[in-house]
């Protein structure tokens, strides 16, 4: 298990990973890793273990893949009764059974990748059996430029629900030159393709993931999907303050890609970290008039925080609607 920096600390708030990033399994030409949210092409290869067995004294959230999840079963369940988080990645054979039971509420998560056809995406698995076993299950939406992008988005949107994820969390690729010419080499022929050369090497690919994040948020919102990590929680961050965190964190970041270099996106980020390290219960807080004990509520933030985790009222709806705005 070693400590990563995921490239969204934001849409993946997690510190650890349990086993090697992923291989593309058979079937699949292409696996996604979350960490870094590239594409990885390469072939399977043989499985490495995990060389250090030693449960950390902290509680920690992992991530792990579905590889590992069977591999390392035991040392999962360790892991859990220490009271760490798992954030499992179902990106190749993956059974219910081959977590462990957790013993907190909302410890464990499951996260499908979807990829459009385009770069190699398959199906999505059927999440519906880990919802009967209390395991929320949902969507990892990879964003990136395809015939039709805005048509893709929804596309997976659609499939996500059909899938039967209890939520999506939309996160952009990381598409260095070499993947968009492996694609463009595998596409366009000995005669070349003009129009495809413009869409992988002439677009403003940043500009465009934004785009499609907020197209994918206009599509959940379609099907009455949530967006965000609802988990995973560890003995000393219950899941009521994980996903209330999390929430804060995701309309941080979307706070920036609105207002640039003028974003208070950073005013919530500094209180979501602050309720994640004080392992208070959000809700009750609220309830007793209470947010302004977590350092970085000022009241701006505290009125940001009620309506967000309402799911609606002022300043939240206000941002709510410059975000989905066509």
């Amino acid at each position: 298990m070693r400590r990563i920096e995921p490239a969204f600390p934001d849409l993946l708030p997690v510190s650890h990973r349990l086993g090697p990033p992923p291989s593309a399994v058979s079937g699949s030409p292409v696996a996604v890793d979350p960490v870094e949210m590239r594409l990885v092409w390469q072939a399977p290869s043989r499985w490495r273990g995990v060389g250090d067995r030693t449960v950390p004294r902290r509680p920690v959230r992992v991530l792990l893949h579905a590889g590992c999840a069977r591999q390392e079963h035991e040392f999962l369940g360790r892991l859990l009764q220490g009271g760490c988080g798992a954030l499992a990645v179902f990106d190749g054979a993956l059974a219910v059974k081959d977590l462990p039971a957790p013993t907190l509420e909302g410890q464990a998560v499951v996260l499908a990748p979807w990829l459009p056809a385009f770069w190699g995406g398959g199906p999505l698995p059927d999440l519906k059996p880990w919802r009967k076993r209390g395991i929320a299950a949902g969507v990892l939406l990879c964003l990136g430029p395809s015939a039709e992008p805005f048509d893709q988005v929804n596309r997976g949107i659609d499939e996500a629900k059909e899938a039967g994820a209890a939520f999506v969390l939309p996160s952009p690729l990381s598409l260095p030159p070499e993947d968009r010419h492996r694609v463009y080499d595998r596409l366009a022929g000995e005669g070349g393709d003009e129009k495809l050369e413009n869409l992988l090497f002439h677009t403003d690919l940043g500009q465009l993931a934004t785009e499609l994040e907020r197209e994918a948020s206009r599509a959940c919102r379609r099907v009455g999907l949530p967006e965000g990590l609802p988990g995973p929680a560890t003995s000393i961050t219950p899941r009521g303050t994980f996903a209330a965190g999390a929430q804060l964190l995701l309309w941080a970041r979307r706070l920036d890609l609105l207002d640039g270099v003028s974003s208070a996106g950073w005013q919530l980020r500094r209180a979501a970290q602050a309720l994640l390290a004080s392992r208070r219960d959000p809700q009750a807080l609220v309830a007793e008039d209470n947010l302004r004990v977590i350092p970085g509520f000022n009241p701006w933030v505290e009125a940001f925080a009620r309506s967000v985790w309402a799911g609606s009222g002022e300043p939240f709806d206000e941002v709510l609607a410059r975000w989905v705005a066509h």
